[in-house]
């Protein structure tokens, strides 16, 4: 379910020149001198000397540059130096005013200076960062290329105008006025900077890299730079760096409310969700020691709060969730804002299972914000699930009627359709169910297999089969005993689709439609669907004197696992584990796991890799309470804080060592 992040929770908001350029990170840095200039989409941005950048790197003439610009010749006549006196006038007076913010009067002196010279290098400069202010990007581009033109030596003029062309995109033409100013020694460590959100708006971290570092060691008070330098090191896997600088950021702005704030999203978005609740939680307290004084001009505890609520939701933590959310005040909250957190209240709600609520929450998303159609398809979903097909379809014409071609609401149609069939219309999408039984998986990573563990698998991929046979079971009032199921996986992911899904022959129609619910529950977010269901003979054979268990499924499948025990009969290697059927599995040998395609060549033989058995005994309660790890999975690396509580208050085993990911 995409709930996309706004950029904030006002619209006074503003973005800070290295997010407009590379989406870094939302905000602006406070006590810098802003420049609104139009965005994409008809929205006003902010450019902060870059990136957040120093002052000097937006307004290079008001703030010092202006004095390399070559002055009046020593030996005129008397009228020529009145002329040049006046051309002065003009030109302090314009970049006095410019400083002031007067900038009709700054404009008309600028235009008056090159009426006394029309080959005036600093009054074009003057000029395209007064067009600037303004908002006249195009004018003030075309005045800077005047100036640079008539004083290619000035530091300045190709700084401003590098900038001018991040923001419209044009990295090449950015990079070479950011190497001009290199060339021409700017030590300001601005032309590296920019320099560097050039690669970094082509998304091209490794060589930002230098750069970003470059900049920092000109100014490294700078908090913009050393965001960013965060930001890149972050994406490049270099934590270790990212840490130090992000201490050296913290340290020099405590008790910036603001700056936590971002960079808990910036953490957020790296999937360092643990660091990144640790900054929202400083930011919500030092915000709330200021209840009673003036809040904090670009924060409040809203922002925050809906940001922690965010963090929470991506992790599977719907509790928390929802308690964020309630500590939001709406009445605080712009319209588009307000439908984000009914449309997130309403997916918690789903979540848990509480679904009169989660479709009451959907309704009021899409009342208040009508343009957003995921709001329709996710409303529709949720009347589904609690049955009410009318309801359902009702929400999904609505849809439909709006965006007759979108391909969610095409798959929701279809669904409708299909959940009309007879055959299916008796079945609830929702009802208690239970499975016991035991099961087996091999796949080819390493034992123990980092999947488990909320690691990434061993060599990238994962393509695991599981075998479950259900000694007892029902859905609602459909039995599920002695129902045998093979579930083929083309990669191991969160609730992902079975490529293929194999059923014994003896199953009924009632027992696949109601296994299919049973997956859906598994993530109960979005549609779930058997993409492949086969009827075929599976055998499923254990030999208990050698502790082995075979399935065979003849020209599609061949498995053969044998269990660790020790003298006792208790597993070896057992272990908390993620998993749709169980919390707790043991591995074991891997013997044999080969899997053929439909033309009877052979797909893969993982065999001698990993196997793991488990026995089962799982029920509906276990997902709607929020019991089971893999609810918690976020691709982290290791187990993570929901998962490490489940483990603890169920007391599940745990091995000594666990895989961790590569840096």
């Amino acid at each position: 379910m995409n709930l996309d992040d706004r950029c904030g929770l006002r619209r006074r908001r503003v973005r800070t020149f290295a997010v407009l350029m590379v989406g870094a990170a939302l905000g602006a840095n406070r006590g810098r001198e802003i420049l609104s200039l139009p965005a994409e989409g008809g929205d006003s941005c902010a450019i902060m000397a870059g990136a957040g950048l120093p002052a000097s790197f937006v307004r290079e003439s008001p703030r010092g540059h202006c004095a390399a610009f070559p002055s009046a010749a020593s030996q005129t006549s008397p009228s020529e130096e009145v002329r040049q006196a006046s051309l002065s006038e003009a030109l302090d007076q314009a970049e006095k005013a410019e400083q002031e913010g007067r900038l009709d009067v700054a404009l008309k002196k600028c235009q008056k200076a090159l009426a006394l010279d029309p080959k005036s290098a600093r009054a074009f400069y003057l000029l395209g960062v007064v067009e600037v202010e303004q908002g006249a990007t195009e004018e003030a581009k075309q005045a800077l290329l005047q100036s640079v033109s008539l004083d290619p030596s000035h530091i300045g003029t190709h700084i401003y105008l590098g900038k001018l062309y991040l923001l419209s995109k044009e990295w090449g033409a950015a990079t070479e006025e950011f190497q001009a100013a290199l060339k021409l020694g700017d030590e300001t460590g601005s032309a590296d900077y920019g320099l560097g959100l050039a690669a970094l708006g082509k998304s091209n971290n490794a060589a930002a890299l230098p750069h970003l570092l470059a900049a920092v060691t000109a100014d490294s008070n700078d908090p913009e730079r050393l965001f960013t330098l965060i930001g890149a090191e972050l994406r490049l896997k270099q934590p270790d760096s990212a840490r130090k600088h992000l201490a050296q950021l913290e340290k020099l702005y405590p008790d910036d409310a603001y700056l936590l704030l971002r960079l808990g999203k910036l953490l957020k978005e790296q999937n360092m969700p643990s660091e990144a609740e640790t900054k929202f939680g400083r930011a919500i307290a030092l915000l709330g020691e200021t209840r009673g004084s003036p809040a904090p001009p670009d924060v409040n505890l809203s922002d925050v709060y809906l940001e922690m609520a965010r963090l929470h939701y991506d992790h599977h933590n719907y509790p928390g969730t929802l308690e964020y959310l309630d500590r939001i005040e709406p009445s605080s909250l712009e319209p588009k804002v307000l439908a984000e957190l009914l449309h997130l209240r309403g997916a918690a709600f789903l979540s848990v299972g509480k679904l009169a609520e989660a479709q009451e929450k959907f309704r009021q998303a899409t009342e208040t914000n009508p343009a957003a159609p995921d709001y329709y398809v996710h409303w529709a979903w949720a009347e589904l699930l609690g049955g009410n097909i009318d309801a359902a379809s009702c929400a999904a014409a609505l849809a439909k009627k709006k965006w007759p071609l979108l391909p969610n609401i095409l798959v929701l149609e279809a669904i409708l359709e299909r959940e009309r069939m007879p055959e299916r219309a008796h079945m609830p999408f929702k009802a208690d169910w239970h499975q016991k039984g035991e099961g087996l998986v091999c796949c080819p990573c390493t034992t123990p297999c980092p999947c488990r563990s909320n690691a990434p698998p061993t060599e990238g991929h994962c393509e695991n089969t599981g075998v479950i046979r259900v000694t007892e079971g029902h859905y609602g009032n459909i039995p599920l005993d002695g129902l045998t199921f093979a579930a083929v996986h083309g990669s191991m992911g969160e609730a992902s689709a079975p490529s293929s899904v194999y059923v014994d022959s003896s199953a009924t129609d009632d027992q696949l439609i109601a296994l299919e619910r049973i997956f859906q529950t598994f993530n109960p977010l979005r549609p779930f669907l058997f993409p492949n269901v086969q009827r075929t003979k599976i055998a499923l054979i254990h030999t208990p004197e050698e502790k082995t268990y075979e399935v065979n499924i003849p020209r599609v499948l061949e498995i053969k696992i044998q269990r660790q025990l020790d003298g006792r009969g208790h597993p070896l290697l057992q272990t908390a584990a993620i998993d749709y059927f169980s919390n707790t599995l043991e591995y074991a040998r891997n013997l044999t796991y080969k899997v053929w395609d439909a033309d009877g060549a052979l797909r893969w033989d993982y065999s001698n890799r990993q196997a793991n058995y488990r026995t089962v005994d799982v029920d509906s309660r276990d997902y709607w309470q929020g019991k089971m790890l893999i609810q918690y999975v976020d691709g982290s690396g290791t187990f993570s804080k929901e998962q490490l509580e489940l483990i603890k208050s169920q007391n599940l085993p745990m091995l000594r060592n666990y895989p961790r990911p590569t840096k």
